[in-house]
């Protein structure tokens, strides 16, 4: 979560927002997150799990293309 926040800090076209899935559980389900770290772009979930912060800012980059 600390680098969607750095990438949001660095750029205007970022937003980052940490969701605890047990309290938002309908939120959860409606995007289909069955793990966690789960990641959402555009409203979207673009992957579960944790990934190193290369990989983490070149999915970022490429959701975007």
């Amino acid at each position: 979560m600390l680098l969607a926040y750095r990438c949001a800090l660095a750029s205007p076209h970022v937003r980052a927002a940490c969701v605890e899935a047990t309290e938002f559980a309908r939120d959860a389900d409606r995007l289909g997150v069955i793990s966690v770290p789960a990641v959402v772009i555009d409203g979207r979930l673009a992957y579960s799990g944790s990934v190193p912060e290369h990989a983490f800012v070149r999915r970022l980059l490429d959701s975007v293309q």
